[in-house]
């Protein structure tokens, strides 16, 4: 009897043990499996002041236009475990982007627990660098994604500058139009470019160009023509002068701040059609480092 007794309290003590720690396995799983959050990017930034805010977004259209992509934020958990409710996977998402630098979330994907998810949170979206929140989003540009699902802006340009690639741009500027295609880790563009001369004089510039943007830095390459017509003003003792025609390889690096975009760089001469006995004109022979002919211009961004 003895025997069975102290079996008994052996095998039900064992038998105590065995669900204890199972129920504080559950338990532990169940209240330490809170929200999981990862971001994911390719640069660090310094990370901001806890008491500062994170900006959600929904649509790409509202975010400002002073703004770039830091990195990728998912953020997933199972209904039922700790802090895992919309309240909270967003309060917790908000302090790893601060931690990681940025202050702007666009939720790309946000979902709900349902039976079809396996009752589960699910948050996804790019964080955002935004450095004025005062400059408002151009809602008058027309922005949509490519076939690659790449987003697209459309702005236009009116340019001041000098070189062989427009002459000279100054009471006449030339206007450019850009499209940029942001990518995973920088932004391409293309470019149209015209201007044309009325003013005692008459020359027109026309050029097509490509580019690549990181940060604040761009570097981008036109292939422009550039005419002067024959002008033969006979109420003048004005010489004969023209008419000139060339093309030129444009390489240049540029800075863009906001809507101001400073850009130069040297001129490569592809064809050149000038009058025999006559040298270059002074409007595209007036920018020089050295020998080399270079393009120097301010765009003013209108849209």
């Amino acid at each position: 009897m003895s025997h069975q007794i102290i079996f008994k309290n052996k095998y039900c003590r064992t038998n105590s043990s065995v669900f204890l720690f199972l129920l504080g396995i559950v338990g532990l799983a169940f209240y330490s499996c809170s929200p999981q959050i990862n971001i994911v990017s390719t640069k660090s930034y310094p990370p901001r002041e806890d008491d500062e805010s994170v900006v959600f977004y929904r649509k790409e259209q509202d975010i400002p236009i002073e703004s770039k992509k830091i990195g990728t934020l998912t953020a997933t958990c199972t209904y039922g475990m700790k802090d895992c409710d919309s309240v909270s996977i967003f309060s917790l998402s908000e302090a790893k982007i601060l931690k990681k630098g940025g202050n702007a979330l666009l939720i790309n994907e946000f979902k709900k627990p349902t039976l079809w998810n396996n009752f589960r949170f699910w948050l996804n979206g790019d964080v955002l660098l935004i450095s004025d929140f005062s400059y408002p989003p151009d809602n008058t540009m027309s922005s949509h994604k490519d076939k690659f699902g790449n987003f697209k802006e459309k702005y236009m340009y009116v340019g001041f500058g000098a070189g062989p690639e427009t002459g000279l741009s100054l009471l006449m500027p030339k206007l450019s139009y850009y499209n940029f295609q942001n990518r995973k880790n920088l932004s391409t563009y293309y470019g149209i470019e015209g201007s044309y001369w009325i003013i005692i004089a008459q020359w027109m510039s026309l050029d097509f160009l490509y580019g690549v943007k990181k940060n604040i830095f761009t570097f981008d390459t036109s292939i422009g023509v550039w005419w002067y017509p024959k002008l033969d003003n006979k109420n003048t003792s004005s010489e004969v002068v023209g008419p000139y025609f060339h093309s030129t390889l444009n390489p240049k690096i540029g800075v863009k701040l906001g809507r101001v975009w400073l850009k130069g760089g040297p001129s490569i001469f592809l064809y050149k059609n000038y009058p025999k006995d006559q040298g270059p004109i002074g409007i595209t022979d007036m920018i020089k480092i050295g020998h080399t002919l270079c393009n120097f211009e301010i765009l003013i961004k209108l849209n």
